[in-house]
């Protein structure tokens, strides 16, 4: 089944590639956002209805051999069956319900034509890479289970993709971190042990801040940060909070704070360049995410401090 092109107030980001996640097979036609995940190698989809009566079923039949999907449940009533690999789960619709699947299982879910998800897909492979110490077996498939922390998680991820701040990358970083550790299953009591034994010295700190100055118009990532220090990133963003009271998100966004309200009080460049400058990839973005910091939009800023 092809995807169903987004209403006009959903929001779908223009120029991605409905044909992503084509993978999955439906019995009618979804209503889906792609979102655009930048220069992560990962694929975002929100799925809003089917436009169905009564129950839907969608899923894989083992031909996705190169995509781990994870997904949580976003609306609907109802109950919630997952087949997969043999075994069968069963659930009622709540908003924390998550599922994860690995790349080549077989799965079919059925659920209300009136339920969504926001889903997450892994490269194969690439979830292992991202805690400090690879998993000792393959990531186990997650059926229809209840899990605030992994959901919130997810409703993070999302909204930074629906509405991008001054630090995006770098908190979708942490984030898709912290998803890995969790489904990945690591001891992170054990990890935060051993960062009680690293710190930063001030020649590493310099070297990170240095390296946020001169590079505060790009997508600035953990592993950039981290690759500066000399780190690990797990390991980083603990001892950066721990060196400067902040974490890496919050000081990359007061850094690029400061730059848009310097740039708009001496530079009469366009807002568009502006956006450019600060890290965002159009204006419309940069104003949003200037008016949510401080509370009027860059063209009143600009205006007021011409006074």
């Amino acid at each position: 089944m092809s995807y169903t092109e987004m209403q006009p107030d959903r929001p779908y980001h223009a120029g991605t590639d409905l044909s992503a996640c084509e993978m999955i097979s439906w019995t009618a036609p979804p209503e889906v956002a792609v979102y655009d995940t930048g220069e992560l190698p990962i694929k975002a989809v929100r799925h809003y209805c089917t436009h169905a009566t009564g129950t839907v079923r969608a899923g894989s039949s083992g031909g996705n051999d190169e995509w781990d999907a994870l997904l949580v449940n976003r609306g609907g009533s109802g109950m919630l069956e997952i087949q997969c690999d043999g075994h069968v789960a069963k659930s009622p619709l709540r908003r924390d319900v998550c599922a994860f699947i690995p790349c080549g299982v077989d799965s079919i879910f059925e659920f209300p034509a009136s339920a969504g998800a926001f889903t997450l897909y892994f490269p194969v492979g690439f979830l292992p890479t991202l805690p400090d110490e690879k998993p000792s077996s393959e990531i186990q498939p997650i059926l229809a289970e209840r899990d605030g922390r992994l959901a919130q998680l997810m409703g993070m991820v999302e909204q930074e993709f629906i509405s991008p701040t001054f630090g995006s990358s770098l908190l979708v970083d942490g984030l898709i971190r912290a998803i890995a550790v969790m489904l990945t299953k690591h001891d992170s009591a054990r990890l935060a042990h051993e960062s009680e034994r690293i710190y930063l010295t001030p020649l590493k700190l310099k070297r990170v801040t240095d390296y946020v100055e001169e590079n505060l118009e790009l997508q600035i990532r953990l592993d950039d940060l981290a690759k500066a220090a000399g780190l690990s990133p797990y390991h980083f963003s603990r001892v950066f909070k721990l060196a400067t009271g902040e974490t890496p998100y919050h000081y990359l966004r007061s850094r690029r704070i400061e730059r848009a309200r310097t740039m708009l009080t001496q530079n009469a460049a366009p807002l568009a360049e502006l956006a450019l400058s600060c890290g965002f990839a159009n204006q419309s973005h940069f104003t949003a995410a200037f008016t949510r910091e401080l509370g009027m939009s860059p063209g009143r800023f600009r205006r007021l401090a011409a006074k």
